[in-house]
Parts: C-alpha cells; sequence; structure tokens
C-alpha cells in the first residue's frame, strides 16, 4: 500500500484528488510561506498497482515550485511538477538522492525553510501507520 501527501495548492486541478481514497484532510497555516499561507493537505491511499499512474496524473496537475510525498515502507517519493526522486527509508539526509532533491528545489525557488523533506514528511508517516 502506497499513501501520499498532496496540498491542493499545488494543482492546477485539485478535482484530481477526488479520484483517489482519502484518508485525512488537514489545514495548515504557514504565514511566511511565499506560495500560500493556508495549505489544505490531502493525505491519500494508493494499492501499489496503481500508484506509478496516479504519480504520472497528479504530476501532470503539479504547478511549478510544489513538492508532493509519495510513500510506501521502504521508499519515499518526493514529487515535483517535472522531477521524481525516489529515496529509501529510512531517510538518510546526507544521501545523494536526498540532497538532490533538495538542490532542485532551491532551483524551482521553494524557501529553504520548505526543503527539510523530513520535517514536513514525518508526521504524515506517522498518521498514515494509524491506518494500516
Amino acid at each position: 500500500m502506497y499513501y501520499a501527501v498532496i496540498d491542493s495548492s499545488s494543482l492546477k486541478n485539485p478535482t484530481i484528488l477526488n479520484n483517489y481514497k482519502h484518508l485525512k484532510v488537514t489545514i495548515q497555516f504557514e504565514p511566511h510561506s511565499s506560495a500560500s499561507k493556508y495549505h489544505h493537505n490531502f493525505l491519500l491511499q494508493f494499492p501499489d498497482n496503481v500508484v506509478d499512474q496516479a504519480i504520472i496524473d497528479i504530476q501532470k496537475e503539479m504547478l511549478y515550485s510544489w513538492y508532493s510525498f509519495f510513500w510506501n515502507d521502504c521508499v519515499l517519493n518526493i514529487v515535483f511538477d517535472k522531477k521524481r526522486y525516489q529515496i529509501n527509508i529510512p531517510i538518510e539526509l546526507s544521501s545523494k538522492k536526498y540532497t538532490s532533491a533538495q538542490e532542485f528545489g532551491k532551483t524551482q525557488g521553494i524557501q529553504e525553510e520548505y526543503l527539510d523533506f523530513v520535517k514536513y514528511f514525518k508526521p504524515y508517516y506517522k498518521i498514515a501507520a494509524g491506518f494500516e
């Protein structure tokens, strides 16, 4: 089973999220974010056999300078509009793939504080574990 967390503001057409199983929606207030002050984060669930197509479909709708997470017990996918990074879990902060994802995020103008992927991924990883 795979899970994802996607901010509806990161999508050209957020209604695509209606095609997938919703586990939870959280709303976060981030007053220092240059992208959006309010973030509506959808925690989704996918069977293993559809996750690759779901990533492709959602990636087509993603806006520049946003990212989303897709994961299972072994792999975290950090997905941008044009790139996807697959990182083994547990995450090694110094791994080439992790730092490459951070560098790519910088090229998209994402604020440095939002490139701490583990900080933003970990709470949803814990929430999803409660649905297993």
